[in-house]
């Protein structure tokens, strides 16, 4: 099993991975800031759009909002969405 990030490390990178967030591995409750991206990964064993939304259901239960979503054009493997904290 992966470590739980650092809230510093994800203040520092200001993105957390989906699969985390889905395993309840991430503290947001000490983030400084009102951004943040949630990188869904080639290591969910769902479809990235399903772990990306499951996700975003998760942070919006603590007041976070989903602004969009993309696929990085250098990551064919990748899909991220961008939330703001209310």
């Amino acid at each position: 099993m992966v470590p739980f990030p650092p809230p510093q490390q994800i203040a520092q990178t200001r993105e957390v991975d989906a699969l985390a967030l889905i395993n309840g591995q991430v503290d947001l409750r000490g983030y400084p800031f009102r951004h943040l991206a949630v990188v869904a990964g080639s290591n969910l064993s769902m479809p990235r759009t399903t772990g990306i939304l499951i996700a975003v259901e998760i942070l919006s239960q603590w007041g976070w909002e989903l602004v969009s979503v993309t696929k990085p054009f250098e990551s064919v493997d990748k899909l991220v969405a961008f939330l703001r904290r209310n």
